[in-house]
């Protein structure tokens, strides 16, 4: 088992039992008790657990406060986000298309501008965008992965929703994160929910990043996709030109938005 991937059946089994110890959890993942304080010790630096003498204690109130930023980064730069779903809606999603769309705020900014689409088929493993959804596209076809939900951000984890993209295929997969720099490329701090990210991106033809500018320059704890895997990225013109030149030089197709301050915010 991939260290990411036993990090997050380690978070997920810490959940279950609220502490288990190091001697126990390297027994259960067949490796030493040396990898197991270090998963643990990178599950602290992210929040998630707390390690006791021994042992780990799954830390619910970090967690929470954690997930709870979701609710505050949908009014965060609001104006940004709108441009950037605007743009993405009317240049890369078209009629009959089949998309599948992260738990991100900015992500979620896309819904409102998908109205004027026909026959669109879409996939989100979050509850907040599925309802958006199902207010603007009534009659489409959309689909919730189901799996664990994690309460704050009313999003669905784990290995049910991770499971859910082996058996769809979409056209285009629109991936938000918390940061992108050059050396660490698009990152997020969940754990759980950035393994589902992961399993969109391998179940899609094609990736495109979403992100504003102030996340741009910035890293996170889990890597979501390297530089070399992005292909396309979209941000607002709030992007530095040094960052806009050495992202091109990366070969990422980027698109930078023009941003309109001062229109009414959408509450979706």
């Amino acid at each position: 088992m991939l260290p990411e991937a036993r990090r997050r059946s380690i978070l997920s089994h810490l959940s279950r039992v609220s502490s288990d110890t190091i001697i126990d959890l390297s027994q259960r993942y067949h490796v030493s008790t040396m990898t197991i304080r270090r998963d643990l010790r990178s599950l602290e630096r992210g929040g998630y657990v707390t390690m006791t003498h021994g042992g780990a204690i799954f830390d619910g109130d970090a967690y929470q406060q954690i997930e709870s930023h979701q609710i505050e980064r949908a009014t965060i730069r609001a104006a940004e986000k709108r441009a950037i779903g605007r743009y993405v809606a009317t240049n890369f999603v078209g009629d009959d298309d089949v998309v599948f769309l992260d738990s991100g705020t900015t992500v979620r900014a896309i819904v409102p501008y998908l109205k004027a689409k026909s026959n669109l088929t879409t996939a989100s493993n979050s509850m907040r965008t599925i309802q958006a959804l199902f207010r603007i596209l009534p009659q489409s076809a959309i689909l919730c992965t189901g799996g664990t939900l994690a309460a704050a951000a009313q999003s669905y984890v784990g290995p049910v929703a991770e499971r859910f993209f082996d058996d769809f295929f979409a056209r285009k997969a629109i991936i938000s994160g918390v940061g992108y720099s050059i050396p660490a490329g698009l990152a997020d701090s969940q754990l759980l929910d950035t393994a589902v990210k992961k399993a969109m991106i391998r179940s899609a033809e094609r990736s495109i990043v979403v992100i504003d500018s102030s996340k741009i320059g910035h890293t996170a704890m889990v890597q979501v996709l390297a530089t070399s895997e992005i292909h396309t990225l979209v941000t607002d013109d709030g992007i530095s030109p040094g960052m806009r030149q050495d992202i091109e030089a990366a070969g990422i197709d980027l698109h930078v938005v023009p941003v309109k301050h001062g229109e009414q915010a959408r509450v979706i």
